[in-house]
């Protein structure tokens, strides 16, 4: 349910034996990256998504450091990053003599075969930010909502039921949430907790994701010499758990868990 409204591009998206490969599956294949085969469509989504997000510009430190949510029993890791850190703008001269050079990798579609525009059609994309609001048995509920107004509207119709906001939910993987929950609230779309601003002082959204408050932290260190100290900041958070549940771990949920479990190591509090 949290997916609502999201466009999910999956590596049977990016390319296959009918359509023509990614240069991301191709590369993984050319240098020995895949042995059982089974960590093999995690490792390279999880690569075509860090060369969208960096718009094709990554470096063998960035792509060494995206891989720690990924895990491989059979080869070692190292021919897979050998694979990737081929597309890496300071990729090792034995790396890119193994293959061709991103910017020819790139120039083809190879679902098109037309020159590359950067990025796939979203046709199928959803535009609506209406309220959902779906009920299943046991008195269970899901709500997903866009304002703050619409939350606090539930609030007011639940009374009493035990609820739940939904961002990341990373913590799941460390806490089994209570089974006595009865309402759960998505409030990953509420721009008002994803936003920031800066003034005399920085102001930043409870539903920030890690990532995005590394980011955030980033260019206001280098927009003013009074917030300098954000960049040392930056280098602590790189260090919280890996990039998967960076990207989607929040500032407000870290300090939820643990303001409910004491004996949390948040990295945040």
């Amino acid at each position: 349910f949290a997916c609502h409204g999201l466009n999910i591009l999956t590596v049977e998206g990016i390319g296959d034996k009918h359509d023509g490969y990614h240069p991301t599956q191709k590369l993984l294949a050319h240098l020995n990256g895949t042995q059982c085969g089974y960590c093999s469509p995690g490792m390279v989504m999880n690569m075509y998504s860090l060369l969208e997000s960096k718009n094709g510009q990554v470096t063998m430190a960035e792509v060494e450091n995206a891989f720690g949510g990924n895990i491989c029993r059979c080869t070692g890791y190292r021919p897979i990053l050998d694979a990737f850190k081929s597309l890496a703008v300071d990729a090792e001269p034995r790396l890119k003599e193994a293959c061709q050079d991103i910017e020819d990798l790139t120039k083809i579609c190879p679902k098109t075969g037309s020159a590359c525009a950067g990025k796939c059609s979203a046709a199928g994309k959803i535009n609506d930010k209406k309220g959902v609001h779906l009920s299943f048995s046991e008195d269970k509920e899901w709500h997903k909502v866009y304002n703050i107004s619409d939350v606090f509207a539930i609030f007011e119709k639940i009374k009493t039921k035990p609820y739940m906001l939904v961002a990341g939910n990373t913590a799941h993987g460390v806490y089994r949430r209570s089974d006595d929950l009865q309402v759960f609230i998505d409030v990953t779309s509420i721009e008002e907790l994803r936003s920031h601003s800066m003034g005399n002082n920085l102001t930043v959204g409870a539903n920030v994701s890690l990532t995005e408050l590394m980011t955030i932290l980033t260019e206001v260190a280098a927009k003013s010499p009074n917030f300098g100290y954000c960049a040392e900041l930056v280098k602590h958070i790189d260090l919280i758990a890996n990039v998967p549940v960076r990207n989607t771990g929040t500032i407000a949920g870290n300090l939820s868990i643990k303001n409910q479990h004491n004996e949390f190591p948040s990295d945040l509090f």
